[in-house]
Order: structure tokens, then C-alpha cells, then sequence
């Protein structure tokens, strides 16, 4: 499906019709015809009498998701100030929405050119916290969908992945299925070096994993086509390392040597970052120019990033801030921001 036809081909006054198409879509990974029809149902949301909780939450919540401009994120939560207001349960999202938003202005007022933040994994968070905290913009958010966005991997399999351009990565002799506790299957890696937990079910693992591993292999074009690109700089989540550092990680000098090989570039700059549930200082630290190694810690040691209301949380949204901020400092220490 085209971004043109979603756009196109939907009454913008049933909801329910057009909420299930949009999961849909988003689920299949059309991620062009996503956004397109994402958009009109933000600009068409008055068609709709009176729009239900759960869908003013999702069009809130996805529209930063899917990386949608900030003006048109500005003027969703200009629409529904009055409806926040009167709401208990739309007021924490649209407040979290809106805090967000300030540091996206704030970000973007303070860009210098191009920006290309490539996430390495170790799990969702480097691809979705930062796209809605505005990092990256529309276009990006399906042009940088590569392997490590969206599943599970160890440090050392991201760097074996790169170093191989991916082959054996993904090979059916080499995964397995498992069951998640909802009782969906999923895939993974016989040495558990990845796990694909957002391909669930059988139209991505049947037969021989063939619909995942499409996508895997598209996803691996982009992220080919992203180390050539301008303003790049690789991020890894919950690389599980203690500040202050005692001694480079093992993985960090494979990792370093496929990123030169996959670039091009001898030193890409590249930010560790480290969420300890156990708690401890935040900190920020330099192995060398090129390297930054960034402590988040969790707000609490049960703290689920990944549940949309534990991240819309007072607590939720300082920590997430604190992961962004930490981010505008090593970009602005390289110049690409002000």
C-alpha cells in the first residue's frame, strides 16, 4: 500500500474502523502508508464527534513515535488542551506529550545540520525513546529501521552482525522459537544473541521464519545505507556499564572495528549508555572523542520503560529526560547541536 492511498481512502468521522486500520498498519511494518494516514487523522480528528480515550491517547502517543513534525504534534495538543483539561485520563498523556514537545522545540532550535542517530540496540529504548523525544524526524523514522531497533541483542552479536554485513545473522538453522508469557511465539537466536520479540506470531515465523527474515533484510539495507549518511553517530542502549570506568568492555574494540569497516570512517561516534535498576548516579564520561558513555539509571528497580504509563510518569518523564539531555550534550560537544 502507498502513503498516498491510506491517506486517501478513509472516512476521517469512524473511528473504530480507522484506529484498527492504523494498528494494523503499524504492526505490518507499512511504516510509509502508517505515518501518511497518521497524519490525516490528526488533521481530520474534529470529524469525529467525540473521540474515545484510547484513541486520542494513541494518536498522542504514536504521533511521537512515528517521528511526526513538531508543528503538527503542536497543534494535537493545542486541539485537545480543553479536553485534557477537563480528562483525568488524557491529562497525564497529553501532559507528558507536552513536556516532550518543549524539548523538541528546544532541540530543534539548537540543531546544526544534519543528524543521523543510528541505534545499535541493546533493546527498543535507543529507538523509541529518542524518536519521541524528537531526535529524529519524519522521514527518518523509516529510513533508519535496521536490525537493532526493534528486539533483543548481546553487545558482542551487534558487533559480529556488522563486522559479517549480516550474513548468518538471521539463518533458520540458527534460530528457534519461543513462547512469550501471552502465549505468543516469537523468534530468537539459538545462542540468544538475538531476539526478535516484536515479530510475534505466525505470519512473521511461517514457514522457516520467512515474513521476519524480509523484513530483517531490509532493515539491514537501511542500516547499510545510514552509515553513509551525514551528522552520524551510533547509540546503544543498557550496555551494562558502571561509571566510573574501570576498563573499556570487551565488546567496545570489535564493535569499533565493524563500525570503521561498515562507515568507512576510522572514529564514528558512537554513545554507551547504561540504565542500572539498581539506581546510582547519572553520569556522563569520555573513553576518547569519539566516545561517550552515558548512566541512566532507572527510577526504580521494577520500572518498565517500555509501559507507555509508567513512561508518561513524573518519574518516568526525569528519567527519560535525563537520557535525552545526556544525549544533547555529547551531540553538542561534536558540534551538531548549539
Amino acid at each position: 500500500m502507498t502513503a498516498e492511498a491510506a491517506s486517501l481512502d478513509f472516512d476521517p468521522a469512524r473511528e473504530a474502523p480507522l484506529g484498527g486500520r492504523l494498528r494494523r498498519l503499524f504492526h505490518d511494518e507499512e511504516h510509509a502508508a502508517f505515518q501518511a494516514l497518521l497524519r490525516q487523522a490528526i488533521l481530520q480528528l474534529g470529524a469525529i464527534p467525540n473521540p474515545s480515550l484510547p484513541y486520542l491517547q494513541f494518536l498522542l502517543r504514536f504521533g511521537e513515535r512515528a517521528c511526526l513534525e513538531p508543528a503538527l504534534l503542536q497543534s494535537l495538543l493545542d486541539g485537545l488542551r480543553g479536553r485534557a483539561t477537563a480528562d483525568a485520563g488524557l491529562r497525564p498523556v497529553w501532559q507528558a506529550v507536552a513536556r516532550r514537545q518543549e524539548f523538541r522545540l528546544r532541540l530543534r532550535a539548537r540543531r546544526q545540520g544534519s543528524l543521523t542517530l543510528v541505534s545499535l540496540g541493546l533493546h527498543c529504548l535507543p529507538w523509541t525513546l529518542v524518536n519521541r523525544w524528537g531526535f529524529r524526524d519524519a522521514p527518518q523514522f523509516i529510513a533508519l529501521q535496521n536490525p537493532f531497533c526493534l528486539a533483543l541483542h548481546k553487545a558482542a552479536t551487534v558487533a559480529d552482525a556488522i563486522a559479517q554485513d549480516f550474513a548468518g545473522y538471521a539463518e533458520p538453522a540458527l534460530m528457534r522459537e519461543s513462547t512469550t508469557p501471552q502465549g505468543q511465539r516469537i523468534a530468537m537466536r539459538q545462542d540468544g544473541g538475538a531476539v526478535w520479540n516484536h515479530h510475534r506470531g505466525p505470519a512473521w515465523l511461517d514457514p522457516d521464519y520467512e515474513g521476519l527474515r524480509r523484513s530483517l533484510a531490509l532493515r539491514a539495507a537501511a542500516f547499510r545505507e545510514s552509515c553513509r549518511l551525514p551528522g552520524l553517530v551510533f547509540l546503544m542502549g543498557d550496555s551494562r556499564i558502571d561509571l566510573p570506568l574501570q576498563a573499556p568492555p570487551a565488546f567496545l574494540a570489535p564493535l569499533r572495528a565493524a563500525l570503521a569497516q561498515a562507515t568507512g570512517q576510522p572514529g564514528s561516534r558512537l554513545i554507551l549508555t547504561s540504565q542500572p535498576r539498581r539506581g546510582g548516579p547519572a553520569g556522563l564520561e569520555w573513553l576518547d572523542e569519539a566516545t561517550a558513555l552515558v548512566a541512566a539509571p532507572y527510577p526504580h528497580p521494577r520500572y518498565i520503560w517500555a509501559n507507555d504509563d509508567e513512561a508518561d510518569s513524573e518519574a518516568g518523564l526525569d528519567f527519560e529526560q535525563g537520557y535525552a539531555e545526556a544525549l544533547l550534550a555529547c551531540l553538542t560537544r561534536w558540534g551538531l547541536t548549539a
